[in-house]
């Protein structure tokens, strides 16, 4: 791939994953940004799952996630069904944005 050619397709996705970021977390959270792993966290401790000791675990727990589907669509060489796999990239880089805010925020 040549220069011209990566740098526009990666400013392409980071741009495409901060719409994607600001669009999702409208359903996902309140006005506090990281209101969902923050209560993912709670409900982890009331279920007693082992997320360690941060809502930027569970974040991070996601990351996981994201990577294990992205493993599972690309060794099933099928065509996913709801998210594309670029689509389980951006999220996957987004999770990674929340769990740093999370540690920033001292999470």
């Amino acid at each position: 791939m040549d220069r011209p050619t990566f740098i526009a397709e990666v400013t392409s996705m980071h741009l495409n994953r901060c719409d994607l970021l600001i669009d999702k977390n409208k359903d996902y959270a309140t006005e506090d940004f990281l209101s969902n792993f923050k209560r993912m966290h709670q409900l982890c401790k009331i279920l007693d799952i082992d997320v360690r000791r941060s809502p930027g675990d569970c974040a991070r727990f996601l990351m996981v996630l994201k990577v294990d589907r992205w493993c599972n669509l690309i060794s099933k060489g099928t065509p996913p069904k709801n998210e594309s796999i670029r689509d389980t990239v951006l999220d996957d880089h987004n999770y990674t944005d929340l769990a740093y805010a999370c540690d920033m925020e001292g999470l």
